[in-house]
């Protein structure tokens, strides 16, 4: 083999290798996509949502900013479809929450409690999934499909993709410095906002890392591992923060605490209760945060640099 072929075949393997992961985060999104029309079980919703921003990450890196109206509208589906579901998400893992909290408790007074606010949940959830099937049905999946592979035939055929490498440092260059100051902010002030904040910036980081990992870069393995972790503990944050707006909203019904006086007691104080335990929770998560950022955070920094 001459230089020139092996230089051909060296330059072209990153394209083929996105391209093919492309194809494949495109697939299994495409899978669940009908599923959650039918399905409303959680696990269905959750998968949807999670190959939904899987395929979206990918599409930053073939289309970066400035980005074209086709690419541009495929990736705002993508989001559209996620945000469609998001309510029922949430409901998914506060009944799954509130389902626990029943089980452990020994009151029977607060297992009442529980009990009316899991059937409060499961009415709403039911009126979302109604909502959210009316939203998804505008979405024609085997026209994203075709928009999708008409876009990556002319990427194949048309990009070139010798800077596909320092694109991918950029880009994980940008989402550390994003992550980093959503840290800053998050340890500032603790306020809801700002620990959201973090989570979210948090997910883009560890996504575009996980994909350069399966593009064959494993020395950001380490970070994808403790951005996992991390996520794992705003993801229980997140959860507490929504079943406590959830009971907010349940017992502030008009008329609900003259009617319900015990029951709304008994919740107030496991409110209370939630309450404490998600502050504290916020300490330990930003503590874990700042060890990522002093050893994870600046051997990737080193890497995307080389």
């Amino acid at each position: 083999m001459g230089d020139s072929e092996r230089s051909t075949r060296d330059s072209a393997a990153p394209q083929t290798r996105l391209l093919d992961l492309t194809q494949k985060r495109l697939e299994k999104f495409v899978s669940f996509f009908p599923r959650v029309l039918v399905n409303d079980h959680p696990d269905t919703i959750h998968d949807t949502r999670v190959w939904s921003r899987r395929l979206q990450q990918v599409f930053r890196v073939l289309f970066p900013k400035p980005r074209a109206g086709k690419s541009r509208k495929l990736m705002r589906t993508l989001r559209n479809i996620r945000r469609a579901l998001g309510d029922c998400r949430n409901m998914d893992v506060s009944i799954g929450l509130v389902r626990e909290r029943q089980a452990t408790t020994n009151s029977p007074r607060i297992r009442e409690s529980w009990d009316q606010m899991c059937l409060y949940l499961n009415e709403k959830r039911a009126n979302e999934i109604s909502r959210a099937h009316e939203k998804l049905t505008q979405y024609d999946i085997m026209a994203f499909v075709t928009k999708t592979q008409a876009l990556l035939q002319s990427v194949a055929q048309n990009e070139d993709f010798s800077a596909l490498n320092d694109t991918l440092r950029a880009s994980v260059h940008e989402a550390l410095a994003e992550w980093e100051a959503a840290l800053a902010a998050a340890k500032d002030t603790h306020e809801v906002d700002k620990i959201h904040a973090l989570r979210i910036a948090g997910k883009r980081l560890r996504y575009l890392a996980e994909l350069v990992v399966e593009l064959g870069d494993t020395s950001l393995k380490p970070l994808v591992k403790a951005l996992k972790g991390l996520q794992d503990e705003l993801g229980h944050w997140h959860d507490r923060h929504v079943l406590l707006q959830f009971v907010a909203e349940f017992i502030t019904q008009p008329n609900f605490l003259a009617s319900h006086p015990n029951i709304g007691r008994a919740l107030l104080t496991e409110m209370e209760r939630e309450h404490r335990s998600n502050n504290a929770a916020v300490d330990n998560t930003i503590e874990s945060a700042e060890k990522i950022r002093e050893s994870s955070v600046g051997a990737a920094a080193t890497s995307v640099e080389q």
